[in-house]
């Protein structure tokens, strides 16, 4: 079946669920407010246990960190006296190494940037490193990362601390910590809240990261720099990582000023917001109910009335319906309206069998009246016919002749009238064939031929029009044999033509040549008795005539509308007087 734009969305099952879904629609938009609010809160609650997870987590590597600046606060302090006892700054570095293994270096650097002391790696220059070059430029505590440390030969984190004697920067203290010593902390937590734990310093350069430094910007914020997140007292917020999907993030501070923890995990990972909008849920649900009310209305009501109107419209085509089928599941209104239709339609088919069965009879009886009226005309115009043989002058012949012919036009509609099919209604042009034949054959009175030409368009008239078009066609055609001639070595000539026109009419015309009469000049001399009745037939027909009488031709031309079948008055033919 053909998709119907207009009646899928103007049907009733369609508008039905569009006011029930409008319906809804206040309930919906409560729905998606209260979803936002319960999502809004429920990222606030991942927020605040993030930060406290984060805080959790990074605590072992606060601890770690801590202890190494306070390590190098001390050293700091105690340097001094430590360097005036040959061979003790050494040994107090490596005692400090081996009481504290979860770092791998500590010693002394001096101004010029050499290992002056250490637990080991003493004299390696480190003049060229950026711990160094910053020291001499602004001396002040600080942690760096070194990918491959020179004495450690590892990834670290390197933590400084200046000496200053006498208000001078005389070198520094420095601390390795081992990233392997780094991301114990949570890994009892990671199972149940999968965690990811980065460490930063006040520059926004990551020191250590739980999963390696290699994919560190994936769990990084996106488009949010770490150094604007360093300072500051404990954040959490919600953003996108550097793979562009959600993730709750959380920044504490490890060592206030100097190292920062950041810790993030994706949402849907948790157990928490969901990653589809707020207003996802809500929209499937006001779909459903709208889909859910279209079924319905098209299961109880729809379907039903298509069925109705399908049988509806087969009764208006073929004018036959189909028995009533099982109304089961049909609501009470649909199977009241679908018994009244069947009664109705098995009223109407019973009253239109009457109905014809009446016509059937009134034609049967009508044909039978057509009948018997032209036996009884023909009957007529036998009884003139043998009145003509017995008569004894020419004039008398002539005129029962014209009679007769009249006569016979008159029987031609009724045979015409009784044989057609039509109903009640009569083919012009084979009526005027029928008339034409009877009238060459009655009213030759000459041996001369006549060359006869016939055009006819089908024409139906009803007999108000068909019995007067009939009897001017008679007298006409009488007129035209009787006043018709011919030039010297030319044949006489007849024309007859019934055309339609526009708008409902039609024109019969009749031309004839002139010249050298087929008959006497007494007998065509004539009363005026035709052109009298062609007048009175064409003012009945409802039309015109036109006339045009040349020397070597006269032509008559009647325009005359098709109209509807109106019976006549009993007066409406008067016989013109004589």
């Amino acid at each position: 079946m053909k998709f119907n734009l207009r009646r899928a969305f103007g049907g009733l099952a369609f508008r039905v669920a569009a006011l029930l879904a409008l319906a809804l629609l206040p309930i919906g938009m409560i729905a998606v407010y209260q979803t936002d609010k319960i999502e809004v809160e429920l990222a606030r609650r991942d927020e605040a246990a993030l930060l406290a997870l984060t805080a959790e987590a990074a605590s072992a590597e606060e601890r770690l960190i801590r202890a190494a600046f306070g390590s190098l606060s001390a050293f700091a302090a105690a340097f001094p006296q430590v360097k005036a006892i040959p061979n003790a700054c050494d040994k107090i570095f490596a005692d400090f190494v081996a009481a504290n293994p979860q770092f791998s270096f500590a010693g002394y650097v001096s101004r010029d940037g050499i290992v002056s002391c250490g637990s080991a790696g003493k004299g390696t220059d480190f003049s060229a490193y950026r711990t160094y070059i910053e020291m001499l430029a602004d001396p002040k505590p600080q942690s760096v990362v070194n990918m491959q440390a020179p004495i450690s030969k590892t990834s670290v984190i390197t933590m400084s601390n200046p000496i200053m004697t006498t208000g001078a920067f005389d070198g520094y203290v420095t601390i390795s910590l081992p990233h392997s010593q780094i991301g114990q902390g949570i890994e009892l937590l990671s199972p149940l809240r999968p965690l990811e734990l980065i460490t930063f310093n006040e520059l926004g350069e990551v020191l250590s990261a739980e999963g390696g430094l290699e994919a560190v910007t994936s769990h990084l914020p996106q488009f949010t720099p770490l150094r604007s997140l360093a300072g500051g007292r404990p954040k959490a917020f919600s953003g996108f990582d550097g793979l562009g999907k959600p993730r709750v993030f959380a920044v504490v501070p490890v060592l206030e000023n100097n190292v920062y923890a950041i810790g993030s995990w994706s949402p849907a990972e948790v157990g928490g917001t969901s990653a589809l909008p707020s207003l996802v849920f809500p929209a499937l649900m006001w779909l459903t109910s709208f889909a859910v009310a279209y079924l319905a209305v098209h299961r109880l009501a729809i379907k039903h009335i298509r069925r109705l109107g399908g049988d509806i419209e087969q009764f208006e085509r073929t004018g036959y319906f189909s028995p009533a089928k099982s109304t089961f599941g049909m609501p009470a209104e649909m199977r009241d309206i679908d018994i009244s239709w069947h009664r109705l339609a098995e009223t109407v088919v019973s009253d239109r069998t009457k109905l014809q069965d009446v016509i059937r009879d009134k034609t049967v009886l009508l044909q039978e009246v057509h009948h018997r009226v032209k036996n009884n005309l023909q009957l007529i115009s036998s009884i003139i016919s043998l009145k003509t043989r017995a008569a004894s002058t020419a004039e008398a012949k002539l005129a029962l002749k014209g009679v007769q012919a009249r006569v016979m036009s008159m029987a031609t509609v009724h045979r015409a009238l009784y044989e057609t099919t039509t109903e009640s209604r009569v083919r012009a042009d084979e009526l005027l064939r029928g008339i034409v034949r009877s009238i060459l054959e009655v009213g030759a009175t000459t041996s001369l031929p006549i060359a006869v030409q016939q055009f006819y368009d089908p024409v139906t008239l009803y007999p108000d029009q068909a019995v007067p078009l009939s009897l001017l066609a008679s007298e006409a055609l009488t007129n035209a044999l009787k006043y018709s001639g011919h030039a010297l070595g030319n044949p006489p000539s007849l024309a007859i033509r019934l055309a339609l026109g526009d708008n409902s009419t039609a024109f019969f015309e009749v031309e004839n040549s002139k010249g050298i009469k087929l008959i006497s000049a007494d007998q065509s001399e004539g009363t005026g008795l035709g052109s009298a009745l062609i007048a009175a037939f064409a003012e009945q027909i409802g039309g015109t005539i036109q006339i045009i009488d040349e020397p070597d031709r006269y032509w008559l031309r009647l325009d005359f509308p098709i109209v509807n079948f109106q019976p006549a008055p009993v007066d409406a033919f008067i016989m013109p007087a004589d």
